[in-house]
């Protein structure tokens, strides 16, 4: 991304918080699946009908992010496509995409990033086979472990990795950023919620809550020393307040962020019924009154714009800058 670009993402974002406009849009581009994943039935149907274009819909909301998501984006044979139009219709936006990386390899991630793609987030849980157990999909780790270090070599050097954390990963999270830092890419952490499969096995437990509280505490800590934890303070800060609580109050869904389905309806967020089509989308919406979850999109686009924030963001473009001259 060039200077001029990423100038032009901080004002943007400046702008949609002081205008109360949605940040995040989450493009839900497919609901179908290749993997089997324990927190999410997604992949369980049924599948609804998925629009041909989704620069309409960009368009029309005019965020600041737009993320790619499912079910797993990559199922789709024309979602390079989809992501050229959203980039040749114009307007300042940056492109994210969420995948299990199952489907993924370097000639497909260059044409990602040729179509526009600006980050990709690849979701990781373990490192190791459990992560293959937990994703449903075997020798996922391993592929992942060859293929993330050599992104870079094709020239995607934003890459995220995308970490849940859930119960039985609690021994894994720091050195996920550990070894995110040595394949020189990203992570973001969001936290696990049961409103998908109403699993409540993998919320973290009371007796771990200490744990996790240290846990947390390093990984603010990394934020300055490894410089690749995407998270705002704020967002980690409330993490075990959630497990503790089981709510966070404050939800902005519906105005900060909005999730599309595959067939262009709006939603507050995923777990939420729909507004209505995009076309008769209109501005300012009642907040919601749901507390139930703490994902990373939810926290951070609820995050408000301080000081300590906007030091956030120019510390990550220094990092970035790092990363490039490492």
């Amino acid at each position: 991304m060039t200077s001029s670009k990423k100038t032009g993402i901080i004002l943007k974002y400046i702008w949609t918080k002081f205008k109360r406009r949605p940040l995040f849009l989450n493009l839900e581009v497919t609901k179908r699946c290749n993997a089997r994943c324990k927190h999410c039935d997604y992949w369980k149907g049924p599948h609804e009908v998925e629009l041909k274009d989704y620069a309409p819909v960009v368009q029309k909301i005019n965020p600041l992010i737009v993320s790619f998501t499912g079910g797993e984006p990559l199922v789709r044979k024309d979602i390079f496509d989809l992501i050229q139009s959203i980039k040749e219709n114009g307007g300042l936006f940056y492109l994210t995409m969420v995948t299990n990386g199952a489907l993924l390899n370097l000639e497909k991630a260059e044409k990602l990033k040729k179509a526009g793609i600006d980050q990709l987030s690849i979701s990781l849980d373990f490192l190791d086979e459990r992560h293959d157990q937990t994703r449903g999909i075997k020798g996922l780790f391993a592929h992942l472990s060859n293929l993330i270090p050599d992104l870079s070599h094709i020239g995607f050097d934003n890459v995220a990795l995308n970490t849940v954390i859930m119960e039985n990963n609690l021994d894994q999270i720091t050195r996920i950023a550990e070894r995110a830092w040595g394949w020189g890419v990203k992570v973001s952490y969001s936290s696990y919620c049961e409103m998908k499969n109403n699993d409540r096995s993998l919320s973290v437990k009371s007796e771990n809550l200490d744990k996790l509280k240290k846990i947390i505490a390093e990984l603010i800590q990394y934020k300055s020393s490894l410089g690749n934890i995407t998270n705002s303070t704020y967002y980690l800060e409330r993490i075990p307040i959630y497990f503790e609580t089981g709510k966070i109050d404050g939800c902005l869904a519906g105005q900060r962020w909005l999730q599309v389905t595959p067939d262009g309806y709006l939603k507050p967020c995923s777990e939420l019924p729909p507004l209505g089509y995009f076309e008769d989308f209109s501005l300012p919406r009642q907040k919601v009154s749901c507390q139930s979850c703490w994902y990373s999109c939810r926290g951070e686009a609820q995050a408000p714009l301080s000081l300590r924030r906007l030091a956030e963001i120019i510390e990550s473009v220094r990092n970035n800058r790092r990363k490039i001259n490492r």
